[in-house]
């Protein structure tokens, strides 16, 4: 066995270029009858081969000569070319699939980590097969497809994945993963992609199903994320199918952005209350329609029933005002005084009896003409009654007076 043979290079140059690229036939023929010396040291008798320090020695010599462009193996037993370790770095990318880690492949190839890396960084310059670095790992692209594909497959079996489950399993970030899975959605990944997580066609038409049954079957006002926490329903797709179902008209009712949605039936119950409470009693609180869920009492009774008569705190009938005045002033012309307050049923306040006044055509006109005087907010006077009662309080106020004087 030739002494030699220990030192086994994977790769000898054909041609020996020099800065510029060029062939340099001169330092060629050198490298060529170097070569022929050794084949005939190989021959000569064993006193006269080389050994392997010689050799080490010697391609070490012309490596540093810049005759060969050589590196040398982990242990020094081998050499390589660059253009050598970039096919066997490929390779090895190409056995793991697709997706191997940088940090593998010294032990792998033998070669110290920086010819390595330079080694990474020309494959990713050349682009190919849509290779890139993702933290200490290369992939490429047909390593991502089949990642899809497998996504896609486990998917059908499930019918939601989330991306970080995917990551974790995978060993990527989320942030990567879901790059990967937005450019491959419709091609190799047949799913809907929301909120962070993937689901397959039948998984939203059955959760749809679901949100339009519950939605359905209310009666009144209801929290929507009271209705997503008791039934177990995914956010994302819960408030996507609400919206488009309410869009469609496929939910009749008022959508109140994520938080509230109240149903036809219940709006139409509720005018139906109102309607039946204004035509019995003439008159309608603002509170009571607030504690129903109108947002705008005053704007819902003037559309429902126009014609009434807007106080401050209440919304009355054309009916009922007629009535309580026409009250007002048969105490008016009779006793030459009437409480405002005594005219109606209900509870009003101080604030109701000043704007019932000031709507009532004949009350605020008579105000205006001093025929009627308003002592308080619901007490109105006749004028002749005020001047009597003036009369007489300034005869007491003499007589006192005159008492007053001759006691002292």
């Amino acid at each position: 066995q030739p002494a030699f043979a220990s030192v086994e290079p994977r790769y000898l140059p054909g041609g020996v270029e020099d800065a510029t690229g060029s062939v340099d036939h001169a330092a060629m023929d050198e490298i060529l009858a170097l070569q022929a010396e050794l084949a005939r040291v190989q021959e000569a008798p064993t006193a006269f081969k080389l050994s392997e320090p010689n050799i080490v020695e010697i391609v070490s010599t012309l490596s540093q000569l810049r005759l060969v462009d050589v590196l040398f193996t982990t242990n020094g037993k081998e050499y390589l070319t660059p253009e050598q370790l970039l096919r066997e770095v490929g390779d090895e990318i190409l056995s793991h699939g697709g997706r191997v880690n940088v940090a593998d492949l010294p032990a792998l190839l033998n070669v110290d980590l920086p010819h390595i890396e330079r080694a990474v960084t020309q494959l990713l310059a050349a682009g190919r097969d849509g290779l890139q670095r993702v933290g200490g790992e290369v992939l490429t692209e047909y390593y991502l497809d089949s990642l899809a594909e497998e996504i896609d497959t486990a998917l059908r079996g499930v019918g939601r994945l989330t991306l970080a489950e995917v990551a974790v399993a995978h060993a990527l970030s989320t942030d990567f993963v879901t790059s990967v899975v937005e450019s491959r959605i419709g091609a190799l990944i047949h799913a809907k992609l929301s909120g962070g997580s993937l689901f397959t066609a039948s998984y939203v038409a059955r959760h749809l199903a679901r949100v339009r049954g519950v939605l359905s079957a209310l009666h009144g006002p209801a929290s929507l994320p009271a209705l997503l926490k008791a039934h177990g329903f995914n956010e994302a797709l819960f408030y996507e199918a609400v919206g488009g179902l309410h869009a469609a008209g496929r939910l009749a009712g008022t959508l109140q952005a994520k938080t509230s949605f109240t149903p036809a039936v219940h709006r139409l119950a509720q005018a139906a209350a109102v309607g039946a409470r204004y035509e019995q009693n003439g008159v309608v609180e603002y509170a009571a329609l607030a504690r129903m869920g109108v947002r705008d009492p005053r704007a819902h009774l003037a559309a429902e029933h126009p014609g009434g008569v807007q106080l401050d705190s209440c919304y009355m009938s054309p009916a009922l005002v007629s009535t309580a005045e026409a009250g007002v002033e048969e105490a008016l012309s009779g006793a030459g005084a009437a409480d405002l307050r005594s005219a109606f049923d209900c509870d009003l306040t101080d604030a109701d009896l000043v704007a019932f006044a000031a709507a009532s055509a004949s009350l605020s006109a008579a105000v205006g003409a001093k025929r009627y005087l308003p002592l308080t907010a619901s007490l109105l006077v006749a004028a002749p009654l005020a001047a009597e009662l003036k009369e007489r309080a300034e005869a007491l106020a003499a007589e006192v007076a005159k008492a007053e004087h001759a006691a002292t």
